[in-house]
């Protein structure tokens, strides 16, 4: 009997795609190489002797004993739920919250594979930063979106640019943001224009997911509070522990207005089920202990020195043609080419650099994969500082700046 024919089986939803951009970072990151592609934070800020401590308090308490391996319930670990509120009001977000209104989730991604599943029919607009998160237009273009870019300067969103976009497209289903260390750029969409986003929602009567996986990383300056605290009708506000704890554990959520928690916990029903019990309690018992607070100063003082260096070289480097943002907390350094010298960008093909960093064993991601509505060679990279030591951040830099600058001469 013949085998069934694959792609006649295959929904719409997944027919034209592609390999996963993510997937290929991941590889790329397990070789022999300086990798500057993957947003992975260090293994050494992994909090290791903490989580042995936490393992032995889950492992010690009876009422866990007879639970914790079972299935659970879909909305969360009720510990969990009850302390997320208090860690969510905290001063860089400032999210309004309560155990009801919070839904957990396998880190943020699944998330947003969720909000994905729950608000996107075939068709159907939604906004985007210009450039904004790969993982996110993953999550999302399976349901067949169409996307519309807001326009971003070094601050983030351009208030007016969203405003117009809700005038033109008043279809329009929500806006996705990263305001605090967006990825891929670094930037953070300071507190004045944060309220004008939130005032647009709100006259618009307009949805915006914000995502926050990175506000805990601050390195300079003054925490600034989430959009969600200015329009908690208007936004559903994502989170994670993936930055803060460790990936593998997979634990994050989302808060948002009551119908929307409600729906997302039933198709996380049918989808995952439950999130595991062991790995909510060992977050209830990080955050309950106060060890996360004791944890965020040892990370930002890990990672600070590493941005500074990965700046400087970038600096010392890299051809003057090019800018990059320094962003005052995340994962990431954005560079890109001056706006002055666009002419240039058809004699600069940065999938060619990668190429050739690859050969001298240097990784990093190329702009186009973060624009919903990519030209494909978008002149600009995100580089990854926090997973590297100093030196080799240094070696790599060297090397992507010296193959730009003979490109450049070749051109």
């Amino acid at each position: 009997m013949p085998a069934p024919e694959a792609g006649s089986l295959f929904a719409n939803r997944v027919r034209g795609m592609e390999g996963s951009t993510i997937r290929e970072l991941l590889k790329v990151n397990a070789r022999d190489t300086i990798s500057l592609a993957g947003g992975y934070p260090s293994p050494e800020s992994f909090p290791l002797a903490k989580i042995n401590l936490l393992h032995q308090r889950i492992q010690s308490r009876p009422d866990y004993a007879s639970s914790i391996l079972q299935y659970g319930p879909t909305e969360g670990l009720p510990e969990l739920l009850d302390v997320l509120p208090d860690f969510l009001s905290r001063e860089n977000r400032q999210v309004i919250a309560t155990p009801e209104n919070i839904a957990i989730t396998a880190g943020s991604q699944q998330a947003l594979s969720i909000l994905g599943m729950m608000l996107i029919n075939p068709g159907d607009e939604v906004a985007v930063e210009s450039p904004t998160y790969l993982g996110a237009l993953q999550a999302f273009s399976p349901c067949k979106p169409k996307y519309v870019e807001i326009e971003t300067d070094q601050d983030g969103i351009i208030s007016s640019s969203l405003e117009q976009a809700f005038i033109d497209h008043p279809k329009i289903k929500f806006l996705y943001t990263i305001p605090t260390f967006q990825n891929p750029t670094g930037r953070t969409i300071p507190l004045e224009r944060r309220q004008l986003i939130a005032d647009i929602l709100k006259r618009h009567g307009k949805l915006a997911v914000e995502d926050d996986p990175y506000s805990e990383l601050r390195y300079e300056g003054e925490p600034i509070p989430s959009i969600q605290s200015m329009a908690p009708d208007n936004v559903i506000h994502l989170f994670t522990f993936s930055k803060t704890f460790a990936p593998d554990v997979r634990i994050g959520g989302m808060v948002g207005p009551k119908e929307f928690i409600e729906k997302a916990n039933l198709i996380k029903q049918g989808t995952s089920l439950y999130t595991s019990n062991y790995n909510q309690a060992l977050i209830y018992e990080y955050i309950k202990s106060g060890f996360l607070e004791e944890h965020l100063p040892e990370i930002v003082g890990l990672y600070r020195p590493k941005r500074d260096a990965m700046a400087q070289t970038i600096t010392e480097n890299f051809p003057e043609i090019f800018e990059f943002t320094l962003s005052k907390g995340g994962m990431f350094i954005w560079v890109k080419l001056k706006k002055e010298f666009e002419i240039l960008s058809e004699k600069i093909n940065i999938k060619d650099v990668l190429e050739e960093a690859k050969k001298n064993k240097v990784s990093f991601v190329p702009g186009a994969p973060f624009f919903a509505q990519t030209t494909g060679n978008e002149v600009a990279m995100r580089l990854n500082f926090t997973n590297q030591p100093v030196e080799n951040i240094v070696q790599a830099v060297r090397i992507i700046g010296e193959i730009l600058k003979q490109r450049l001469q070749v051109a």
